[in-house]
């Protein structure tokens, strides 16, 4: 016979060895386990860290700049306060002499009861007043000339010959600028040139009364 079925263990070349079931258990398991055994996830791309640190640059940023407009306002304001504070104890300054003389005349108005003399006290008050508003950089406003809607304010009209059309008749109340700045306009009166009047002979004649002096 060209092959037999030997004993375990036997060197014989056409020796097969028939598996049992307990044999191919252990075959089954190892296949599960390779079959069940997952491969380690490959992690993904990371973020973009680059722009996010480049948005969380400008971010911060953004704040520190609103931060500083913040700053800078509150600061703006106060100098503007400050500033607005010294203009006013400034003028109150150069009005306190004003003061002084108003009490001064007034005592002498009770004292004396002259007319005459608190006239001539007020006269010197105003010419003290005009003074000091003068130096503190306070003009009339002109009103000898042509009507200016920039400095007068035309409150009446007033038709006459005697004067050009525009031109300031009276001043109900005088106007001041503070530099270049009118901070008051004055109250006037403004001529008006007369209208036409229209006469007998410049009224056109009717159809009629061009008839009856034909037929004269």
């Amino acid at each position: 016979m060209d092959s037999c079925i030997g004993p375990r263990g036997s060197t014989n070349a056409g020796w097969r060895r028939w598996k049992t079931p307990e044999d191919e258990a252990p075959e089954q398991d190892e296949a599960e386990g390779q079959e069940t055994t997952a491969e380690p996830t490959r992690p993904g791309p990371e973020p973009d860290t680059d722009s996010s640190r480049k948005v969380a640059e400008l971010t911060d940023d953004l704040v520190r700049l609103q931060a500083e407009f913040e700053n800078y306002r509150k600061r703006i304001d106060r100098e503007s306060a400050q500033r607005t504070n010294i203009g006013m104890v400034k003028v109150v300054a150069e009005l306190l002499p004003l003061l002084d003389a108003f009490d001064k005349a007034l005592e002498d108005a009770k004292r004396n009861g002259d007319a005459v003399s608190l006239r001539k006290g007020m006269e010197i008050l105003h010419r003290q007043l005009v003074h000091i508003l003068k130096g503190l950089g306070l003009r009339e406003v002109g009103t000898d000339g042509m009507l200016d809607p920039f400095e007068h304010e035309a409150m009446m009209r007033q038709e006459t010959d005697a004067a050009e059309d525009g031109k300031v008749l009276e001043v109900f109340q005088k106007g001041y600028a503070l530099g270049p700045r009118v901070i008051r306009t004055a109250k006037v009166k403004v001529a008006k040139a007369p209208e036409p009047q229209i006469t007998d002979h410049d009224t056109p004649e009717s159809e009629e009364q061009e008839e009856e002096k034909e037929e004269d």
